[in-house]
């Protein structure tokens, strides 16, 4: 499958999101940014109108992280501060919906994940089904109709990936007052340590979604 066509879309260069027409799928990814903060990144109501559209029309879609809360927002659910910021490599689980959704086919029931967020999904939207909850966040993953998905997990990120954020001083500030001097490299080692089955799980929910998405009706 690593023949497919797709195009990549930085919402933070203020580009111009393109007509869905002719794409079989849309992939929404995270960032720093809050599911509310619209007047700091304007591009972010853009965003949302662009994801229910895609929701209403069928389009398989994958939101994770941020793209997991953005497509709450945009069919109807709610996204609030959670009591404890969820950072680290940490167990998820699914639900009885989730370990039986295409998405999921494969995965264990329990897995480790890699979490970096404030924030997460407070209400589901409207009709939505509950996949995957941890300790910390009940709702990790969520389906709107038949093909779109909402994961606040990562399963993408690697060691490297997760080193970089050092560049952030308030990152690394954040990471520090929740975890301790020195919590950003023992991510990293932790990250590193999980590597081959982030990759694996990473590729299978990759693949899964493909699937999907060429299943379109």
């Amino acid at each position: 499958m690593d023949d497919i066509g797709w195009d990549p879309i930085d919402m933070h260069l203020e580009v111009t999101i393109p007509s869905l027409n002719g794409y079989d799928g849309l992939i929404v990814m995270g960032g720093p940014q809050q599911a509310d903060e619209e007047h700091l990144y304007p591009w972010l109501a853009r965003e949302k109108v662009v994801i229910r559209d895609a929701v209403e029309s069928g389009m398989p879609l994958l939101g994770v992280c941020l793209g997991c809360q953005l497509l709450a927002e945009a069919v109807g659910g709610q996204v609030g501060v959670l009591a404890e910021p969820e950072i680290g490599v940490l167990d998820v689980e699914l639900t009885s919906e989730g370990a039986a959704d295409p998405l999921f086919t494969g995965f264990p029931a329990r897995t480790r994940t890699m979490q970096w967020h404030l924030n997460a999904v407070a209400a589901l939207p409207p009709g939505a089904y509950h996949l995957a909850r941890s300790t910390g966040c009940e709702v990790q993953a969520f389906r709107v109709g038949r093909a779109a998905y909402g994961v606040q997990f990562h399963m993408e990120l690697t060691a490297d990936l997760v080193r970089d954020t050092g560049i952030f001083p308030e990152y690394v500030a954040a990471l520090e007052e929740l975890k301790g001097i020195g919590a950003l490299q023992r991510f990293v080692e932790e990250a590193g340590q999980n590597a081959e089955l982030f990759e694996t799980l990473a590729r299978l929910m990759f693949d899964n979604f493909v699937r999907l998405a060429g299943h379109r009706t």
